[in-house]
């Protein structure tokens, strides 16, 4: 029906907000149903979703859960993989060891606590930060989001191979990656999207704390995030950080509530974690798929034709979107995390784009809802976000039609 129309509410729509809520309280009080929680209309919308078999929505804020909607056979539970949505925990995880004091500052050059770092003013891998690397503008390597190779961890041509090899040496295929992958640009002064600033920033993580990387991922995300059922790579010599996780929903859930309460890293330092560290130019003016970047996630402005907006920049989003259509957000501005929970993958990967639209979709009801007014009386000019493109996108990538690809 149309939008703010509800089946189980008849002709109540078109009564004033006011109204509607004195015949409900006047309806419950003679002994009639029970008042309806909030959330229940935006679920009525999920169960009828037709794109998607197996999802969840959680939303919580700084008192925990406030909604959850699981639908076909994805659980919290259930153990999915993540791909890129592995970089916001592992950026979150370095960051960590800055906050208790283990590495100094994020403005501590790798050549502090990696000796074969070059600190030779000549050479630009000189001028990389460890800011600059958890914020992918250190200069190593190419790549952008939406590269599926990149995306999904696979190695660019300048790779050092020994990144295939999981039981290598961690620090001794950081280092090959200091010596074989090429700067692209000015360190702080370009971005990239892959993999190998993390495994470098990790490689400085091990040093500064002494142990392997393995008791770092174990110390400072599983326990201190609260990400218990988590693992990397099932605990590889030489994990890839930023693609590695097999997390559940409620892992990731932990994660996002501890950030969005600054319980593990305090304000000041996640400030510095959210901070656009790619303005123009150093991403390029010109339309922006997931947004500018910052620590291990996107400052999200979702498939701007525009670029990076005021508006996205005042929304105060945060979001890591990975391969396989996993989707957490951090929203600033309302104060709450979401997550869409998913994994599309194998013969059904070419339905991992869809589950962004969920986030499109489903995100206006929960601001209205956040907001403590009814999401059946949202506006299509707060609604109406998905174009006609948009829906011939699901519909063909539903069906394996090969347009989807060029859609």
């Amino acid at each position: 029906g149309p939008v703010g129309w509800n089946p189980m509410m008849g002709s109540l729509r078109y009564l004033s907000k006011s109204t509607y809520l004195l015949f409900l309280l006047a309806f419950e009080g003679c002994g009639g149903v029970k008042a309806a929680s909030p959330w229940d209309f935006l679920r009525e919308q999920l169960e009828a979703w037709p794109y998607t078999e197996d999802f969840a929505i959680e939303v919580g804020n700084a008192t925990g859960r406030v909604f959850l909607y699981e639908h076909g056979n994805m659980t919290m539970d259930r153990k999915v993989m993540t791909a890129s949505t592995s970089k916001w925990p592992m950026a979150s995880m370095i960051t960590a060891l800055v906050a208790d004091g283990t590495i100094d500052s994020l403005d501590d050059k790798p050549s502090k606590y990696l000796p074969w770092w070059t600190t030779d003013k000549k050479d630009r891998r000189s001028k990389v930060t460890l800011r600059m690397l958890l914020s992918f503008t250190s200069g190593f390597g190419g790549g952008a989001p939406g590269n599926k190779l990149i995306d999904q961890g696979h190695l660019g041509e300048d790779g050092p191979e020994c990144m295939s090899h999981l039981n290598a040496s961690y620090m001794k295929c950081a280092k090959e990656i200091y010596e074989k992958v090429k700067l692209v640009g000015e360190p702080g002064k370009v971005f990239s999207y892959n993999s190998y600033h993390l495994q470098l920033a990790g490689a400085i993580a091990v040093a500064a704390s002494k142990m392997e990387i393995r008791k770092v991922i174990d110390k400072y995300l599983f326990k201190s995030f609260n990400m218990t059922s988590t693992d990397c790579m099932s605990g590889v010599e030489n994990p890839q950080l930023a693609v590695c996780l097999l997390t559940t929903g409620n892992d990731y859930g932990n994660f996002l509530s501890r950030i969005l309460t600054h319980s593990v890293i305090p304000k000041p330092l996640t400030d510095q974690m959210e901070l656009d560290y790619t303005p123009v130019p150093v991403m390029p003016d010109g339309p922006t798929l997931f947004g500018h970047y910052s620590f291990g996630h996107f400052y999200e402005c979702f498939d701007s034709n525009l670029g990076f907006t005021t508006s996205c920049k005042e929304a105060r989003v945060h979001c890591d979107p990975g391969a396989f259509g996993y989707y957490p957000l951090i929203d600033r501005k309302h104060n709450y995390y979401m997550q869409v929970v998913v994994e599309e993958k194998g013969k059904y990967y070419n339905r991992s784009g869809i589950p962004e639209y969920l986030r499109v979709l489903v995100k206006p009801y929960v601001d209205i809802i956040m907001e403590g007014d009814d999401a059946s009386y949202g506006d299509r000019s707060v609604l109406g976000k998905v174009t006609l493109e948009d829906v011939n996108y699901m519909q063909a990538c539903y069906v394996n039609d090969p347009s989807c690809l060029y859609l």
